[in-house]
């Protein structure tokens, strides 16, 4: 009875759904998104070392002091020692990278580019992923012997060269020359392309390019990810051992500042969701609305049934099952338009930012919206219900 009093409504269920549909699809849509977003960012990350990484940088020359820059009065440097050291010392540690560049002009020809030149190791491609794609890469016999060679981005590749074949030219940096050994593959992280920059042995960057032995940081990497809380412990007592200031070089763990961006996207998701939300309460209300009015139209039906022995519980399960369906088939639609709202959006931030970005729809996502419609329907169908249950029969009889 509940389902053909709903197909004898058509466009009164049709419009009741349509508040159902909004709420759900756009919770769903707005947790898919934010599920993406932290897909994103927790895939760049993993890109670089994920929560096995941890940044060491040196105190810089100046710091604010009551909203004054002041300069220190002291210098303290990274250096290659640094690396060698934090290896010997902490047995946590799985490797210790380099990072050592400036920006250069890159000239070939006519054509130049400017490009981020970064001193690296031989072990580079294999910690950061980033393999050659033509050529070779640096190896140990550059490093030691400090030569001009280098290995240029994809992008960078196509700057100069175009078409033409890259490996085995020379181009300049402030007018020196360096041969082209090899070409890396194209990488891109958050956002930024990779395939700009320009690879050069460290020891030639320090030599000829920066002329000290600093080191600008340490990209160091836990042996195991659940352990990097406690290399960071050993680090900072490594610096306190070897450096003076050792306590005010800046040490941070990737898994820190993983868990900070998981929260700040959990709440984005929980704020914007619950705005999504109070759609989901407008479509519960119209529900009961349309709920009351069913009941006034139905008052001589139900007090019919109430005559010929249909019981309370009869009345009110009636009108209970009609609100659960309109929430439940609605929440259903609702999922789908999220997910396909989630879908458009993802697709159009990878046409318009050329960048990919994954849309995802969890379980969890899906068994909340199902939940929330079944409760709507149940909370916002009790009191019509209730309320045509306790009809008085005779009094209903009376009712034109």
């Amino acid at each position: 009875m509940a389902f053909s009093q709903l197909r004898a409504n058509k466009m009164r269920s049709a419009l009741t759904l349509l508040g159902i549909i909004i709420g759900v699809g756009s919770v769903v849509g707005v947790v898919s998104m934010g599920e993406g977003l932290r897909s994103k960012v927790m895939s760049e990350i993993d890109k670089i070392g994920g929560s096995r990484l941890i940044f060491v940088a040196p105190p810089p020359r100046w710091y604010n002091k009551d909203g004054r820059w002041i300069r220190r009065p002291w210098v303290e440097r990274l250096t290659t020692d640094d690396a060698s050291l934090i290896l010997e010392e902490c047995p946590d540690v799985a490797n210790v990278l380099p990072v050592a560049g400036t920006h250069e002009t890159i000239k070939y020809g006519r054509a130049s580019v400017e490009s981020r030149v970064e001193g690296v190791r031989p072990d580079y491609t294999e910690v950061m992923d980033w393999n050659v794609k033509q050529g070779r890469f640096v190896n140990d016999t550059d490093t030691d012997e400090a030569r001009k060679v280098l290995v240029i981005g994809d992008e960078a590749k196509k700057n100069l060269f175009g078409t033409r074949e890259a490996v085995g030219n020379e181009v300049r940096i402030r007018d020196q020359r360096y041969v082209v050994i090899g070409v890396m593959e194209s990488k891109r992280l958050f956002g930024s392309d990779w395939g700009e920059n320009v690879l050069i042995p460290l020891t030639t960057a320090q030599k000829r390019l920066l002329g000290n032995k600093y080191l600008h940081a340490l990209l160091v990497y836990c042996s195991e990810s659940g352990k990097a809380l406690t290399l960071k412990k050993e680090l900072e007592k490594f610096f306190k051992r070897h450096h003076e200031h050792g306590s005010e070089f800046k040490i941070v763990a990737a898994e820190t500042e993983i868990e900070k961006v998981d929260n700040i996207i959990g709440i984005l998701k929980m704020v914007v969701g619950g705005i999504a939300g109070v759609s989901l309460l407008v479509g519960g209300i119209g529900i009961m609305n349309i709920m009351l009015v069913s009941v006034t139209e139905r008052t001589r039906e139900i007090g019919i049934r109430k005559a010929i022995g249909a019981r309370r519980r009869h009345i009110m399960l009636q009108f209970l099952v009609e609100a659960v369906v309109l929430s439940l088939f609605g929440g259903a639609i609702g999922i789908l338009v999220g997910a396909g709202l989630g879908m458009g959006i993802a697709g159009a931030i990878q046409h318009f930012a050329n960048e990919s970005f994954p849309s995802k729809v969890s379980l969890n996502a899906v068994a909340i919206a199902i939940g929330f419609s079944f409760f709507t329907g149940i909370f916002f169908g009790v009191y019509p219900a209730r309320k045509a249950s306790r009809l008085d029969p005779v009094e209903a009889l009376r009712y034109e």
